[in-house]
């Protein structure tokens, strides 16, 4: 477990079920979940992304110390050993209250512990809110994303 001032840091359990079905279910009701990859909000495929949390030592369940789980940090591996793939969301009715970046912040040192040298990430242009987070994490823009269905930048980060 990573423990910050304010949030645990965690692998996800099988008692997660509720928190995370609240969890995806906001996520997919909220004006952004247009610019992400879609989340089960039923019952069964909200097991079945459970089932893969729980087998992927990638994912972090972001909780509020004795309350529930708010949101997840993503440390995604990629073609490149010691690079990952970072993502994160937080709740809506938890958002700006610097949640986001203390988590990804957290995991970021947790994997350069662990031999990470740099993360990449992906956002839609128009998600302000990541845009800064991303920047104030120390990444930078590298290359503009064409072809889907909104403007995107990837970004990297060495560390």
């Amino acid at each position: 477990m990573i423990a910050t001032e304010r949030l645990q840091l965690r692998r996800f359990r099988r008692g997660d079920f509720a928190d995370l079905a609240k969890f995806a279910r906001d996520k997919m009701a909220s004006n952004d979940a247009r610019y992400d990859s879609p989340w089960p909000t039923d019952n069964k495929g909200i097991k079945g992304a459970l089932r893969v949390f729980l087998k992927d030592d990638a994912w972090f369940a972001v909780q509020l110390p004795g309350g529930p789980v708010i949101g997840f940090v993503a440390a995604n591996r990629t073609q490149i050993e010691t690079v990952r793939n970072l993502g994160y969301a937080i709740r809506t009715d938890h958002q700006n209250r610097g949640y986001a970046f203390e988590a990804c912040a957290a995991v970021m040192v947790h994997c350069r512990g662990e031999g990470v040298t740099g993360f990449i990430a992906t956002t839609a242009d128009c998600l302000e809110a990541s845009v800064r987070l991303l920047k104030k994490l120390g990444f930078a823009e590298m290359e503009a994303l064409a072809g889907g269905d909104f403007p995107a930048t990837r970004y990297e980060k060495t560390l």
